[in-house]
Formats: C-alpha cells, sequence, structure tokens
C-alpha cells in the first residue's frame, strides 16, 4: 500500500511524506519547502525508517529521527522531527 500526507509546521514549512508499507514501512519518501543540510541527509532520515513498524507512534518515529539529526550534524530548517512523525502517522493511518 502507498499512501501520501500533507502537514503544515505549526510556525514552519510544509512536510509531505509518501510511504509505502505494509506491515512496515517498506519505502519513505520526505519532502516540501523546508531545508536541511546538507541535502544529501534527507536520504539517511528516511532509510532509519525502513523496516519500522507502522503501528509506531508519533514520539517513537519522532526520536528515531532525532538521533539521525544529531548523530549526522544535520541541520533542519522549518521542519521538525515532530512535524515529520506526525506526517508520517497521518499516512499510515488515513
Amino acid at each position: 500500500m502507498q499512501k501520501t500526507a500533507k502537514y503544515k509546521i505549526p510556525g514552519g514549512k510544509l512536510v509531505e511524506v509518501k510511504v509505502e508499507y505494509q506491515a512496515e514501512i517498506e519505502n519513505v519518501e520526505i519532502f516540501g519547502d523546508f531545508f536541511i543540510h546538507p541535502e544529501e541527509s534527507i536520504q539517511r532520515i528516511e532509510e532509519s525508517l525502513l523496516g519500522l513498524d507502522v503501528k509506531e507512534d508519533e514520539e517513537t518515529i519522532a526520536n528515531i529521527i532525532e538521533k539521525v539529526v544529531a548523530k549526522n550534524n544535520i541541520e533542519m530548517i522549518g521542519v521538525t522531527p515532530e512535524g515529520i512523525a506526525h506526517a508520517i502517522v497521518m499516512a499510515v493511518v488515513k
């Protein structure tokens, strides 16, 4: 199954996700009008979510993203780990 979701982060930018999943996330694409530096870091975030149970809550997903951001010194402008997590949960619950 593949679903998408859009979420406007309060005080931030629009984040969009495309999630392919069955019981687990098989592929996820994160995009929108925000900035991530270095740009290729978005792939590290996406890869960190592969295999994740689709029943995980926003907090768990945000924590995974936060760890990747911290480990790789990623700068996020206009988007937060919580905002990305919210969009992912929106996509799989839709």
